[in-house]
């Protein structure tokens, strides 16, 4: 018993001493907040989102971080990094997304970025962010009867964690460039017919109807369709008429019919 007491004043004793020093020489204030590199957000919009108690008390933002970094990546479209670079100091990274596509879905549009996430185009915070580079090819276009590609129940401020298959994606678009299509295409198109997902192509300006061609998801025989198509309609994908409809989803990789829009 008498060990105990002993322990238990030897601790008061010793938070006792910290508290003091702490009092007197602010030991543990918030000491330097380098925030690197400069201008992608607001100085002020950081620090905003600091928690009050790591000003006074430094090691606490180590167990906040999490909430910190979340409070931020969900408002805007930057990614966050945090580390301790001294007592009492921490260096932010701060960095915009990567937007690769931009997503029409929902009646809007939205931008998806490299590392999965989405959110609107008209995201007032959008303007915050300086360096933030929009993306330049075709419009993936995502059907509602397709699974929802954003999770509704991950979200901060108006970004999303998006659901959507990043892997495939990219597949389809660099087979595109692979074989020479993503200059012609406007619009990719994910969508499913007859209950079977597939990828609908639509050529040309977006002035006038398109031609269409529809592909089975799986990239595999996009280069032998394509190979195909240049001997009957003697150039790229964008040689396809307006108004026409390639049909490519059959079992035989080398074969596809050609109908009117207006006779599907």
């Amino acid at each position: 018993m008498r060990k105990w007491k002993a322990r238990l004043l030897l601790l008061s004793f010793f938070c006792g001493a910290l508290y003091f020093t702490d009092q007197r020489y602010d030991y543990f204030r918030l000491r330097g907040f380098e925030i690197a590199p400069q201008g992608i957000l607001p100085d002020t919009t950081v620090w905003q989102s600091l928690p009050r108690a790591s000003e006074r008390f430094w090691p606490s933002l180590f167990w906040e971080r999490r909430r910190f970094v979340s409070e931020i990546e969900g408002a805007y479209p930057v990614e966050i990094r945090i580390r301790a670079s001294g007592w009492g100091k921490y260096k932010v990274s701060i960095m915009p997304l990567e937007p690769m596509l931009y997503v029409s879905w929902n009646s809007n549009m939205w931008l998806l970025s490299q590392n999965g996430r989405m959110w609107r185009t008209d995201l007032p915070s959008n303007a915050s962010v300086k360096g933030l580079r929009l993306p330049q090819r075709p419009v993936l276009a995502w059907d509602s009867g397709l699974a929802t590609p954003i999770d509704p129940d991950v979200q901060g401020g108006g970004i999303f964690r998006s659901s959507l298959p990043l892997a495939k994606i990219k597949k389809w678009y660099d087979t595109l460039e692979k074989i020479g299509w993503d200059d012609d295409v406007y619009c990719v198109l994910a969508k499913k017919i007859d209950g079977r997902p597939v990828v609908q192509l639509l050529l040309g300006s977006g002035d006038e109807p398109p031609g269409e061609v529809v592909l089975k998801e799986d990239t595999t025989n996009w280069s032998s369709i394509a190979a195909a198509m240049l001997k009957v309609f003697g150039g790229a994908g964008g040689a396809v008429p307006n108004g026409l409809v390639v049909n490519a989803t059959y079992a035989d990789s080398m074969t596809f019919t050609v109908t009117s829009r207006d006779n599907r």
